[in-house]
C-alpha cells in the first residue's frame, strides 16, 4: 500500500514537470527542453543503481528508502517558495471549467490520444524489455555474460547520448519528423542487433540502438506538449505516460517469454524490431490527426511546432 501511495507521487511528477518545463521555455524547444529534463531523470537512476549496491550492504535496506526521501524533503520547500505557476497555465485556467481528462478523450483530442497513448506503450515496452533481457539476449546469441553486462551499459550511454542529441535535431527539424525517424531507426537497430557482428561493431550497434530506442519515447512527451492546451497538456502527458507504464510491464515479459522458450536469439530483437514500428505507426497516427485536428480548429491553444 505505501509503495501504491508513492507510485501515485512520483508517477504526477514527471508529466507536471515536462509541462512546466515546455510552457516556461521558449517556443520551438520542445524537443530540447523535454530532453533536458529527462537527462536529469537517467541520471538520478544510474545513481540509484549504484545506491541499491552500495547502501544495503553498509547500512541495510531501510537506509535506502531513507536516502531516497531526503531530495523530497528538501525540495518541497523550496518548490513552494521559489517554483511559480506558468503564465500560460495561469491564462488557460482563466477560461477552462472542464474536466482535463474529459477533453483529452473527446472531440479534436480523442483520436490524438489513443494514437499517443499507443506510441508511448509500444515506446516503454522496449526500453523495460531491453533494460530487462539485453544481457540475457545477448548471452543467447553466443556472447559472454560479462561482454552482455558491458552492452547494457553501452545501451545506457546511448540513451544519454540519444537523449542530447534528439532535442537539438527535434529543435531543428521539428519534433514531429525527428520522433517518427527515431523510431523507424530504433527498429532499424534492433534488427540489426540479430546478426553477430565482429570486434567493436555490435557495440556500435548497441550504442545506436540505445540513442534510438530511449529518445524516442522522451520525444513523445515532447511532441505531446506541443499538441495540446496549457490547461489540459499536463493530463495528456501524464495519462500518456501511464498508459506506457503498462507497456514497462508487458515489455520485460515478453523478453521473458521468448528467452524461456529457447527463441530469444533472434526473434527477440525482431520481436521489438516490429514494437517499434508499431511505435513509428503510432506516432505517425498522431502526426496526421493532430494536423488535421489543427486546421479543422486554428483556434487551438496549442502549441504546434513546424
Amino acid at each position: 500500500m505505501l509503495r501504491f501511495i508513492a507510485g501515485l507521487g512520483l508517477g504526477g511528477v514527471l508529466p507536471a514537470a515536462i509541462a512546466m518545463v515546455n510552457e516556461q521555455g521558449k517556443a520551438g524547444r520542445a524537443g530540447t527542453n523535454t530532453t533536458t529534463l529527462m537527462t536529469g531523470y537517467h541520471v538520478g537512476a544510474v545513481l540509484t543503481a549504484l545506491l541499491g549496491t552500495f547502501i544495503p550492504q553498509a547500512l541495510g535496506w531501510q537506509a535506502l528508502y531513507v536516502i531516497g526521501a531526503l531530495p523530497g524533503f528538501l525540495l518541497l520547500p523550496l518548490l513552494y517558495r521559489f517554483l511559480p505557476e506558468t503564465t500560460a497555465f495561469e491564462q488557460a485556467r482563466a477560461g477552462h471549467r472542464t474536466n482535463p481528462i474529459a477533453e483529452i478523450l473527446r472531440g479534436r483530442f480523442l483520436l490524438s490520444t489513443i494514437a499517443f497513448w499507443v506510441t508511448s506503450f509500444m515506446g516503454l515496452l522496449l526500453v523495460y524489455g531491453l533494460n530487462t533481457w539485453l544481457p540475457e539476449l545477448m548471452r543467447s546469441a553466443g556472447y559472454e555474460l560479462a561482454t552482455g553486462l558491458v552492452l547494457l551499459l553501452v545501451l545506457n550511454v546511448g540513451a544519454v547520448t540519444g537523449l542530447i542529441v534528439a532535442g537539438r535535431v527535434a529543435n531543428r527539424f521539428g519534433t514531429r519528423s525527428v520522433v517518427i525517424a527515431w523510431f523507424a531507426l530504433a527498429a532499424v537497430f534492433l534488427a540489426l542487433l540479430s546478426i553477430r557482428l565482429p570486434g567493436i561493431g555490435i557495440y556500435v550497434s548497441v550504442l545506436l540502438a540505445g540513442v534510438f530506442v530511449f529518445s524516442s519515447q522522451v520525444l513523445v512527451y515532447a511532441f505531446i506538449a506541443e499538441r495540446y492546451p496549457a490547461a489540459i497538456r499536463a493530463t495528456a502527458i501524464g495519462s500518456a505516460s501511464g498508459v506506457g507504464r503498462l507497456g514497462a510491464i508487458v515489455g520485460p515479459l515478453v523478453g521473458g517469454q521468448l528467452i524461456a522458450a529457447g527463441i530469444g536469439y533472434p526473434w527477440g530483437f525482431y520481436a521489438f524490431a516490429i514494437v517499434a514500428v508499431i511505435g513509428c505507426a503510432a506516432v505517425a497516427a498522431a502526426a496526421a490527426i493532430s494536423r488535421t485536428a489543427a486546421d479543422a480548429d486554428p483556434d487551438t491553444n496549442s502549441v504546434t511546432a513546424p
